[in-house]
């Protein structure tokens, strides 16, 4: 039981999101029959890692907003300890470490970036306005690049993947806050939602989304990507995110939060084909 409980503390589906960004971002850049290198998969295990300390250390850091609003996460209903959780990430942070190392330096400089970051987010930066969506947008954009610069290389591709990734990723953030505000607030922390507001916030998120659809079209307006991208991108990306979009309007409903929120967690699985497709 207590196993199970650790394992969802992870949250393994995102664990595995992070480690096939990865890959993407190496895709992007290597020439065919290099991308399942050693090399390319260490660097996957080394994100995945990365990402399970955050989410472990998120919910060691979060135990009272989430006694509050999801009671039935494993620290709050005591299927595990807090300080069990505080031991388990920190175990986690180290093998993180130590599996980097063997990529060589700058792979350990980046894995130590990555986990102080993700730290840093849990402790004081989500208790702000803005700033730990910015930071969470930077950790996810800055995956792309760890699995480009694995192989050794950058391109016009990448940049681009990155680009339309983070105002994606900085809009999810403050979504996410939005579908938390109620217990945020009773919690008494600073986030984007309590202290703009749910119907502020809601417009932030739709006008950042608005801005991610334009940025995903510039590839294929300046030739850059193919007409098959822009059918990708079309039912893959713009779509659901119109949707999103149409969903956040006023007057808002929690339920139409919920459902925006589950949208945007398709759209990280579909939006890997035209990304991909930038190639």
């Amino acid at each position: 039981m207590r196993v199970v409980a650790l394992l969802e503390l992870m949250r393994l589906e995102k664990v595995i999101a992070a480690a096939i960004y990865t890959l993407l971002g190496a895709y992007l850049v290597v020439a065919p029959g290099e991308l399942w290198s050693a090399e390319v998969l260490t660097a996957a295990a080394v994100v995945g890692l990365i990402t399970a300390f955050g989410l472990v250390i998120n919910d060691y850091c979060d135990v009272i907003e989430d006694s509050i609003g999801k009671p039935q996460r494993p620290i709050p209903s005591g299927h595990v300890s807090r300080r069990l959780a505080g031991t388990f990430a920190s175990a986690i942070a180290v093998i993180a470490l130590v599996t980097s190392a063997f990529l060589g330096i700058s792979s350990l400089l980046f894995a130590i970036a990555m986990v102080g970051i993700s730290a840093a987010y849990s402790f004081r930066l989500k208790n702000t306005v803005i700033l730990g969506n910015i930071a969470v947008a930077l950790l996810v954009t800055s995956v792309l690049f760890y699995g480009a610069f694995i192989v050794g290389r950058l391109n016009v591709s990448i940049w681009m993947a990155a680009i339309i990734t983070f105002p994606y990723i900085l809009a999810l953030e403050a979504l996410f806050n939005l579908e938390d505000e109620e217990c945020d607030r009773l919690a008494g922390l600073r986030t984007t939602a309590t202290q703009l507001g749910i119907d502020c916030t809601a417009t932030y998120v739709r006008t950042i989304l608005t801005v991610t659809m334009l940025i995903a079209l510039v590839p294929w307006f300046f030739g850059l990507a193919s007409d098959i991208y822009l059918g990708a991108l079309t039912v893959c990306v713009l779509t659901p995110l119109a949707l999103m979009i149409f969903l956040l309007r006023r007057p808002l409903s929690r339920l139409a939060v919920g459902n925006a929120v589950k949208l945007s967690r398709l759209v990280w699985v579909t939006s890997l084909l035209p990304l991909g497709l930038l190639k």
